[in-house]
């Protein structure tokens, strides 16, 4: 998701951001938010402006790694996660090679066709006591959906690197609320609780998207109001509002139903899927839902995001009676963006360019646990 307009500014002025950007030793910043809250737009925005915003990013070698559960089961890897960062290091600072010096030599000698995992780390973990050329800035995000197994030890070596006095080891990270994190940043690092400080972000998308409603002044300002009350730093919940409202108007719904349905809307995350859900079940007809449940199921267990292309094909063959080879084009879908979201309903979103292949990917925290 993109930050909307004008938002996340407030992190460049935040007292904690500052006293992490000032120190010329190594520090650790956490970001924790609760499911939804934008944490990963905001580590995607933090990356594309730390170099305008801080000046000794500029000169600074800069590697990011975003963990993530909804591509292939090896982005969710902490060895994948080092093995990335890592090669990034290497690429824009020929002079870190000092610190891979040792475990190489160990990689050519035991002829290896990868690096191990305890070799990554031990990379990393040199730059704990020796200095480097220029800061190391490392953001990572969702640590939450990072494999639980070696969670802890990764976390701990991320500690070691910001206890650093010979380096400039600067982390931003980014979670749910993890077992183990927390209560070590706040003795010692800088500690950001996302959905403390993003209500005016919300309050400016709701202002807008509601306003584009036209509805008169009386229910713009409650509709406005009961959203922002009820939002509890959820961006995710938001948006799911602003959609039911979009539906709600599109059906020609006066502007006393449309506020009482807001009012009946689901105030938490989970309760507003179950929601969604039930309505896909209600008001579809037989073969939406099929259409529905083979989406899901295909989506939900694939190791990777599925091409529209694919999942046309997948409700072609899947469907009863089963088609013979010759009447198999007969039967795809024509409209196949359409009818997947039509039948998925905002559980799946649809990302590509018409010059390369559209993706399906499941929505964050639907499919999260």
């Amino acid at each position: 998701m993109k930050e909307h307009n004008g938002s996340l500014e407030w992190i460049w002025d935040h007292q904690q951001y500052l006293k992490w950007s000032a120190s010329t030793t190594s520090s650790l910043l956490y970001i924790q938010g609760k499911p939804g809250s934008g944490k990963s737009t905001l580590a995607k925005y933090f990356q594309k402006t730390l170099p305008e915003k801080d000046p000794m990013a500029c000169s600074a070698t800069v590697a990011c790694y975003f963990y993530t559960f909804r591509g292939t089961q090896l982005e969710a890897t902490h060895d994948n996660m080092l093995r990335s960062i890592l090669y990034s290091i290497l690429q824009q600072d020929e002079s870190a090679f000092f610190h891979f010096q040792l475990e190489f030599r160990n990689f050519r000698r035991c002829n290896l066709s990868e690096w191990p995992y305890d070799s990554l780390k031990s990379v990393l973990s040199s730059f704990v006591n020796h200095p480097v050329t220029k800061p190391l800035f490392l953001i990572l995000d969702a640590m939450d959906e990072s494999k639980e197994e070696d969670r802890y030890d990764i976390i701990q070596l991320l500690y070691r690197l910001c206890s650093s006095k010979h380096s400039c080891v600067k982390v931003f990270l980014a979670s749910r609320p993890v077992a183990g994190i927390q209560h070590q940043i706040e003795e010692c690092h800088h500690f950001i609780r996302l959905q403390d400080e993003n209500k005016g972000d919300i309050k400016k998308f709701v202002d807008e998207f509601v306003s584009n409603f036209k509805l008169p002044d009386p229910f713009l300002h409650e509709a406005a109001d009961y959203i922002n009350a009820n939002a509890e730093g959820v961006f995710v919940w938001v948006h799911l509002v602003k959609a039911e409202l979009l539906r709600l108007h599109a059906k020609g719904h006066n502007d006393i139903e449309i506020m009482e349905r807001l009012k009946l809307l689901p105030r938490e995350l989970a309760e507003f899927y179950r929601f969604m859900l039930n309505r896909l079940e209600i008001e579809g007809d037989q073969q939406d839902i099929q259409y529905g449940i083979t989406i899901f199921q295909f989506v939900l267990f694939a190791l990777r995001p599925l091409k529209v292309e694919e999942l046309q094909h997948i409700l072609a063959i899947t469907s009863d009676p089963k088609p013979s080879y010759s009447e198999f084009k007969n039967i795809l879908i024509n409209e196949p963006k359409t009818r997947i979201v039509h039948c998925g309903g905002n559980f799946l979103e649809i990302t590509g360019t018409p010059l390369g292949s559209y993706h399906i990917y499941r929505t964050d925290n639907f499919c999260s646990r």
